[in-house]
């Protein structure tokens, strides 16, 4: 994995300016160094008990999701061989537990996946911020683990407190090269590649070749922050007794748009098995109307309605009657 051109990368600048620093960014960035004066990494830096330390003492008492694998497990967090399951199981775990786990030589593969800090280390939120960003930070810990080519549906800046971090990257053109597994049983909520990054079989998956040439490396040390723009598709390697990391999600749209990934299912339901000649005219009609920057001006103002600038007022009813539309089909 150590071929692959790096993303790029930049010092100087601190945690107050990542926000503006990646504003209308749309490829990866590490900011070397932007988070080190934190507490929790300046824990991190005296040793795993001293990180272990801050962090049961900021803990709220609420159990924390964790994935678990059996001793002799690989890390790798992904289908059991049938793709009936999955190779690990999940488990509420009381924090100090895991941490306690984490901190034994030999201890079996476990993850705490995407805990809120508010709700659980609430104290390590306040002590850890990044000003400007509008997100509730979650936290990953964990010791040797692999997460398998996906993407998320925001903006993300990870910041990394312990341990290492490698991530291996894809631009969203490569969805055709990635092999996407279910939509419906994902490892972690969002679909992931099927192919294997570390042991690739171009016989199965033949465009993984195309997508190798897209990829880019970033290689995290404590301090460090990834920004990883919106559907940018990740591999993740974590090393260490400790590893532990902060993300920051947002999303551009607003709470106010409905996600588009539900728009896409109801366009493969509605849409893919149309006659072709049906297709090459709604691809035209969404062409003009979604991804085009028609906005209605032939049409007075009050009554552009969808094909003009609907208040919040306006996509609320209109998602309702999109709503009962479905529920009719």
């Amino acid at each position: 994995m150590s071929d692959y051109p790096p993303a790029d990368s930049t010092s100087g600048v601190i945690a107050s300016r990542l926000r503006a620093a990646v504003a209308g960014r749309d490829r990866p960035v590490v900011f070397r160094g932007a988070v080190t004066d934190w507490p929790i990494v300046a824990a991190a830096g005296q040793g795993t008990p001293a990180l272990v330390a801050y962090l049961k003492a900021r803990d709220s008492g609420r159990p924390v999701e964790t994935f678990r694998q059996a001793p002799d497990g690989d890390g790798k967090y992904f289908y059991d061989g049938d793709m009936a399951g999955f190779n690990f199981a999940r488990a509420a775990i009381p924090l100090p537990a895991v941490l306690d786990r984490l901190g034994r030589p030999g201890s079996e593969p476990i993850y705490v996946q995407s805990a809120l800090l508010k709700d659980h280390l609430p104290g390590v939120k306040a002590e850890n911020r990044l000003p400007g960003v509008e997100a509730e930070p979650r936290i990953w810990i964990g010791n040797r683990s692999k997460t398998q080519i996906h993407f998320d549906l925001y903006d993300n800046l990870a910041c990394m407190v312990a341990g290492r971090k490698r991530f291996v990257l894809f631009p969203p053109d490569q969805v055709g090269n990635l092999y996407m597994g279910p939509f419906e049983a994902t490892v972690s909520g969002v679909p992931t590649s099927m192919a294997d990054l570390e042991n690739p079989d171009f016989e199965r998956h033949p465009r993984f070749a195309e997508a190798l040439k897209h990829a880019t490396i970033a290689d995290l040390e404590p301090g460090d922050v990834l920004y990883i723009p919106y559907m940018w598709w990740h591999h993740v390697v974590s090393d260490g007794t400790l590893n532990a990391q902060i993300n920051f999600w947002w999303d551009e749209g607003g709470a106010g748009l409905s996600q588009p990934i539900h728009a896409l299912f109801h366009a493969m339901l509605s849409l893919r098995d149309l006659p072709a000649h049906y297709n090459t005219a709604w691809k035209t009609m969404f062409d003009h109307f979604v991804f085009g920057s028609a906005r209605g001006e032939h049409l007075p103002p009050q009554v552009r309605g969808l094909q003009g600038d609907l208040s919040d007022e306006q996509r609320a009813a209109i998602r309702k009657q999109v709503g009962r539309n479905l529920s009719d089909d």
